[in-house]
């Protein structure tokens, strides 16, 4: 089981009297990890650009919290910064834990900024947010026509040559397309849904599910209720209904997982990241093989890791 995206350490960092990443309420720690069967989950650093009088500071503080968890947790839980790390977590029975940042404005556009982030383990970066950022500009009708800024094209094409995954969730369409003309290796939508089941501006549309599966990515399916669909809580059957959608537009290596725990509202069938063999169930009832099943848990998100990492 790979997740690409969750928003726990920000949860951590404004709420610290409610537990550690050992053991919280919310729907990720390490117990609720371990009994999902997770090998692998992806920490985003989420700043919002417009709630930060120093946005690097807070991001800092956020990285500077994730490696004490770590380091608190080492027996369980290991930061990984390449795919053999993350082959290394695994045979010692060990859940991996990639960093990633949403919001790339918080590096102000400075490369060596962006190096040091690499050099500290971080390895994958949401470009934007909600906010235009300096970098591109986000989903929303106001900025369509407005992509990727010189400085992004910059910024992304540094991430490349690095080793980092470059993310499109929150990107526009304009900067979605740019992506796949810049860039010569995959990128990914961590946490983005169907646009034609669910007509959300996060979400993907056909041509943008083809464009990353064409391309080598991976699309990370969201559990936000707002993604899936117009029930009040976000429901397993459609969360498998996207599924089926996005392999049956991109093909079965483009679909994996990207819940979004912690960053959504709470209002989920699935209690919580130890709950997930629930949906993995679900898939197998809905017709997919357990091979094909696989390749949505684990399989498509590892073949990225070894691909770019």
């Amino acid at each position: 089981m790979i997740d690409l995206h969750c928003d726990t350490i920000m949860m951590l960092i404004d709420e610290p009297d409610k537990g550690d990443l050992g053991q919280n309420p919310w729907k990720i720690d390490i117990a609720k990890l371990k009994k999902g069967g997770y090998h692998l989950q992806d920490f985003a650093l989420f700043v919002e650009l417009d709630q930060e009088k120093d946005p690097y500071a807070r991001y800092e503080a956020m990285r500077q919290l994730f490696m004490a968890e770590m380091e608190k947790y080492k027996n369980d839980i290991v930061h990984v910064r390449s795919y053999e790390e993350f082959k290394a977590a695994r045979e010692a029975g060990k859940i991996s834990a990639l960093l990633s940042v949403e919001e790339g404005g918080v590096f102000e556009g400075d490369l060596q900024r962006l190096k040091k982030a690499y050099d500290d383990g971080v390895r994958l970066i949401t470009i934007s947010w909600n906010f235009p950022n300096g970098l591109s500009y986000p989903n929303g009708e106001k900025y369509e026509g407005k992509g990727l800024t010189p400085k992004g094209i910059e910024f992304v094409q540094y991430m490349e040559d690095l080793g980092m995954i470059v993310d499109c969730s929150h990107l526009n369409d304009t900067g979605t397309y740019q992506l796949g003309e810049i860039l010569t290796k995959p990128f990914i939508a961590s946490h983005s849904n169907a646009r034609a089941l669910t007509n959300h501006r996060r979400n993907l549309t056909d041509d943008q599910i083809r464009l990353i599966a064409n391309k080598g990515g991976v699309i990370g399916l969201n559990f936000a209720q707002s993604f899936l669909g117009t029930s009040r809580i976000s429901l397993i059957e459609d969360i498998v209904r996207h599924g089926l959608y996005i392999r049956n537009v991109g093909g079965s290596d483009v679909v994996a997982l990207g819940t979004d725990f912690d960053g959504i509202r709470p209002d989920t069938e699935i209690e919580d990241a130890g709950d997930m063999m629930r949906l993995y169930d679900a898939f197998r009832k809905a017709g997919l093989s357990e091979h094909d099943t696989d390749k949505i848990f684990n399989d498509n998100a590892e073949r990225l890791l070894q691909t770019i990492l």
